[in-house]
């Protein structure tokens, strides 16, 4: 079964050369223990990335849809990660939804996918935006 981290697009190059993992981050999405953050599902490891984004909002510049767009998603074949080094997530105590993992992990060759490819949205953003105020889906 494979895991899923979001990620910066922005960090590719980064992660593609040093695994990721392997080269400290130029920032934390969130203040927890380092480490790699993986998920079971790709829609959660894209809400994570979502929550960061609404939480440091002020000091990105950059609209919601060009969040979508900036955002990718790493598929993680479980034979790349070694299983000692995985434990519970510290922050949710669920190792069904996401894990820590204490190694580096070589993602060569490994899927990256949109948030399009992952939500299968029936709405956009523009058309949420072009909703009267108070209407939703």
């Amino acid at each position: 079964m494979p895991y899923y981290h979001a990620t910066w697009r922005r960090h590719l190059p980064s992660i593609l050369k040093h695994g990721l993992g392997g080269a400290p981050p130029d920032s934390q999405n969130f203040p927890v223990e380092a480490g790699v953050y993986l998920a079971r599902n790709p829609a959660v490891s894209v809400a994570f990335m979502i929550e960061s984004y609404l939480e440091s909002s002020d000091t990105i510049d950059i609209t919601p849809s060009q969040v979508v767009e900036a955002i990718c998603v790493l598929v993680i074949d479980d034979s790349r990660v070694t299983e000692r080094l995985i434990s519970a997530d510290p922050n949710i105590d669920r190792t069904d939804i996401t894990v820590l993992y204490r190694g580096i992990v070589d993602v060569t060759g490994m899927p990256i996918l949109g948030v399009d490819d992952v939500i299968d949205s029936p709405i956009t953003v523009d058309e949420v935006t072009a909703l009267p105020s108070g209407l939703s889906e």
